[in-house]
């Protein structure tokens, strides 16, 4: 324990002096019956009890002003929400409408989101982490105006989009155990995941549910370089990570024949759908709506918004004390003993 206002312990000084060393054995400037004749033996005893329970009230009160304090502990500010991670197509095929689409798309997502934190990732030939989970609207909204078309490459890597997002909503849980090239290898096979990323779901297992974390992906649905999706999608699956996907037409070519397009989309919309989400094609804002109602539906958990060190105030512990002290002292002083 400490004190925050250590300097009110100062005034206890002169009041341990008036109490000990006074050579007058008088009570501390309040009317009292010190000198009462005739008591009886036991209350000859109380009569010299007030002017310690005097005492005591002062110096439990001088505490409290001194505002004792407990160490330093930890304390968590929490909300009932969701973790969605919006992950933009900027390659070259979104050049245009498409881009400009999604953005406003985004952002009358975000809007309805009050109670949710959300993150951005973005993707082309790479992918790149914008801003992780927040509750900083504008600063979401400002992020989305800085996105461009081919900020991180001309060609469509869904799978490069889908593994980042999920990086940033498990970010937390990574630690210093588990490493990202690690885990990108271990996914990227053909059946099944390796044991290092099976091994980092069992971890995070142990810890709790996922089934609150969400990832809603935009695109023209075509990708042409990087990891394939499902492999991603097949690793959010096991961590209880729902993908969502928003699709809008091409406003440029996407370098991919019609045939082998088809199939992809098919494979992305299968993927997607294994998770619990579900693929959208989003012509215009109406059909948008019932993908708003999907995400209503995915249920909040408790979201830690922040850790803190705080130190617990105890200052009513003394005045408490310090009360029941002074009560005493009047009870005794002016009520029992002037009972005969």
């Amino acid at each position: 324990m400490n004190f925050e206002y250590p300097i009110f312990l100062l005034a206890l000084i002169p009041f341990v002096f008036l109490l000990f060393f006074k050579r007058e054995r008088k009570y501390l400037g309040y009317s009292s019956i010190y000198h009462l004749k005739g008591a009886t033996s036991i209350k000859s005893f109380f009569i010299h009890v007030p002017r310690y329970l005097c005492f005591f009230s002062i110096f439990f009160a001088t505490l409290a002003f001194s505002k004792p304090q407990s160490d330093y502990y930890e304390t968590e500010t929490t909300f009932q929400g969701r973790e969605i991670m919006l992950s933009i197509d900027t390659s070259f095929s979104m050049t245009g409408e498409a881009m400009e689409k999604i953005k406003d798309i985004a952002k009358d997502f975000i809007k309805k989101r009050a109670n949710d934190m959300i993150g951005i990732t973005i993707y082309g030939t790479d992918a790149a982490l914008i801003v992780l989970p927040t509750w900083e609207t504008p600063l979401l909204e400002k992020s989305l105006d800085r996105i461009k078309p081919q900020l991180v490459g001309v060609r469509t890597a869904i799978g490069e989009g889908i593994f980042t997002s999920t990086l940033a909503l498990i970010e937390g849980e990574l630690g210093q155990t588990f490493e990202i090239d690690k885990i990108r290898k271990s996914i990227n096979k053909v059946s099944g995941l390796g044991k290092y990323a099976i091994d980092f779901v069992k971890m995070v297992e142990k810890k709790g549910t996922m089934k609150n974390k969400v990832i809603v992906l935009f695109t023209d649905g075509i990708y042409n370089v990087g990891i394939k999706p499902v492999r991603p999608l097949r690793f959010a699956k096991r961590l209880g990570i729902k993908t969502y996907v928003i699709s809008v037409p091409a406003s440029g070519e996407t370098g991919v024949e019609y045939e082998q397009a088809a199939e992809r989309v098919a494979s992305l919309k299968e993927g997607v759908e294994s998770t619990g989400g579900k693929y959208f094609e989003a012509e215009d804002y109406e059909e948008v709506e019932a993908f708003y109602e999907e995400i209503n539906e995915i249920e909040k958990e408790r979201i830690i918004a922040e850790k803190v060190l705080k130190k617990r105030d105890l200052f009513f512990i003394p005045t408490a004390v310090s009360i029941c002290f002074l009560f005493g002292m009047v009870l005794i002083e002016n009520v029992w003993l002037k009972f005969p």
